[in-house]
């Protein structure tokens, strides 16, 4: 265990054989882990759930004993209770929600450090993220790869990177303009986060492939364990680095008038977390359902507020490369900083893809 989830205590239940329900444990453990993740959410939200949960429930007791179906049930429950005993021992990452934008972080002052922008900047988003304990041991280990240097010549290195925002953008093409905005994920109340699109990925992908269920279960797993740690490798690199945005640069350097597509997030640019998310996630679900898994995904159909029309792919990893790349397109991210989130996600992503999880151990429960 300790090769991952380190520190974690399983709950000591054994089953005897034909006293396990697999179904009722997971609809007990989901309510109960939800109930914990969202105390304040809004009361019809919370309902939802309950009501959610005893529908499944009732429908046990149509296919198995009651009393296995309470057993396993109770088991759930206590699986979920000890993930967030767990859970609370990590200081930074328990409630990193209700912090997330720090006003008492100072940051850096330097030539090309990051500092927030725009009309009402934001504080710092989650600036100790990089600290918070990942699921994987030797993540931290990972090296990054420093960024071009800066610089303000023209012709150097580093303006060749933001030129390259700036000449892709003015103007924008129609494809290129759908690709940044699906794959932006950037508002919070209309789209998913960065990571959670990548969830709803692994669901439509699942729904269409319909793997054995062992195989769903380790999928959703290290897809959620792969995007955590992206983050958190992610998260410290920014800090470290704190580098400035196109954004900021192109303004000063090249063209005063220039905007991005969105605003430009609060946290410095390199590398980029949407690109390692990809990467990450894109590995996982690559080693689950095949190299070229071809899917059309359509998270935002229909959404009016932006180019959501769904977007085909022939495999995880074009979608990955084509997420990657939006960064730039939408005026966010430099070149450079893509390339590595990218790079770090699939590291990540295949340390997750080779965990010693007991697949096989897990079918021969479901079969009974």
């Amino acid at each position: 265990m300790e090769t991952y989830l380190p520190g974690y205590k399983k709950p000591g239940v054994k089953f005897e054989e034909g006293q396990f329900y697999l179904p009722a444990s997971l609809n007990a453990a989901y309510a109960e882990i939800l109930r914990h993740f969202f105390p304040s959410a809004p009361a019809d939200l919370l309902q939802q759930n309950e009501i959610l949960e005893k529908k499944h429930t009732q429908s046990f007791y149509q296919k198995t004993d009651s009393r296995v179906a309470e057993q396993s049930a109770a088991f759930g429950k206590s699986v979920a209770g000890t993930v967030w005993a767990w859970s609370r021992s990590d200081r930074e990452g328990h409630n990193g929600h209700l912090y997330n934008y720090d006003h008492g972080y100072e940051q850096p002052v330097c030539k090309g450090c990051w500092q927030p922008t725009g009309e009402h900047p934001s504080p710092p988003l989650l600036p100790y993220w990089g600290k918070v304990r990942p699921f994987i041991t030797d993540v931290n280990s990972i090296a990054l790869k420093d960024p071009v240097s800066y610089e303000e010549t023209p012709g150097s290195n580093f303006y060749t990177q933001a030129m390259e925002v700036y000449s892709v953008s003015t103007p924008l093409s129609k494809e290129n303009r759908w690709i940044a905005e699906f794959w932006s994920d950037d508002h919070p109340g209309l789209t998913l986060s960065p990571s959670g699109r990548w969830i709803s990925i692994a669901n439509q992908a699942l729904e269409k492939a319909r793997p054995p269920f062992p195989l769903v279960i380790e999928t959703y797993l290290k897809t959620a364990l792969a995007l955590c740690d992206a983050g958190i490798v992610v998260w410290k690199g920014k800090y470290f680095y704190n580098l400035e945005r196109p954004e900021t640069y192109i303004v000063q350097w090249i063209n005063p008038e220039w905007k991005a597509l969105h605003l430009t997030p609060s946290f410095p640019a390199y590398p980029s977390g949407h690109a390692a998310f990809g990467g990450a996630a894109s590995e996982v679900l690559t080693e689950a359902l095949g190299s070229n898994f071809q899917l059309t995904d359509r998270t935002h159909n229909k959404r009016p507020e932006f180019a959501s029309a769904p977007r085909s792919y022939g495999s995880f990893a074009e979608m990955a490369q084509e997420n990657a790349a939006s960064r730039v397109l939408l005026g966010v991210h430099y070149r450079m900083d893509c390339e590595e989130g990218l790079r770090l996600g699939k590291i990540i992503g295949q340390k997750v893809v080779n965990l010693p999880l007991q697949r096989k151990k897990a079918a021969v429960i479901l079969k009974r």
